[in-house]
């Protein structure tokens, strides 16, 4: 044997060694902390959420990025489609609010996403959307909840306004209406306005 492969073996030997020594439970902490900071970073990238906390308290849900994406881009969808087609200018502003969210980072919700731009998605989805928006609202604090509230009607309106409504006479059909005031019952402001006093009163 010569000096190379004795080298190699030892090295070999050295490396089962020492990590035959090291507590399995604690190489798997380790593995799944890893994991769960990557998704906490995904979480945050998506949802637009720097709290740490709320981040752990949404995986513990089962909450992911994943999860946000579909809550997020489905109500957008639906507003494309609501006069029964999908226009460029809705597309391209779906596909933007997409971007800004960080979906391209994940390639299987982008090609579902571009897939829906271009086929009808069923009904069904759109119940399944309502049902888990209306949980997910109740679930997170009410701040966080009506903050993520408004940013998604916020986007949906602007996918309405994209086509410059029917035969462009106004900025938002009486059917992309009817998906906006449906979110807006979905998701209810949870939150008391603020009402300001003015001081000369």
């Amino acid at each position: 044997m010569n000096t190379t492969d004795a080298i190699h073996q030892r090295g070999h030997a050295l490396e089962d060694l020492y990590f035959r020594h090291i507590d399995e439970t604690l190489l798997q902490k380790m593995r799944e902390k890893s994991q769960r900071e990557q998704m906490t970073k995904e979480l945050s990238d998506v949802a637009a959420i720097d709290d740490t906390e709320l981040l752990d308290h949404m995986l513990d849900l089962d909450i992911n990025a994943s999860t946000i994406a579909a809550f997020t881009l489905t109500p957008l969808v639906f507003v494309a489609w609501a006069d029964g087609s999908v226009t460029s200018g809705e597309r391209q502003t779906v596909m933007s609010a997409a971007l800004t969210r960080g979906v391209s980072d994940n390639p299987l919700a982008f090609m579902l996403l571009k897939q829906w731009l271009g086929t009808r998605p069923p009904r069904e989805l759109w119940e399944t959307w309502k049902e888990y928006a209306s949980r997910l609202h109740q679930t997170l604090p009410a701040e966080t909840a009506d903050t993520l509230a408004s940013k998604l009607e916020n986007n949906a309106r602007v996918v309405a306004e994209a086509s410059g409504g029917v035969l462009g006479i106004g900025k938002t059909s009486n059917a992309e209406q009817k998906i906006l005031n449906a979110i807006r019952e979905t998701l209810p402001p949870r939150t008391e306005p603020i009402v300001r006093v003015d001081a000369s009163d």
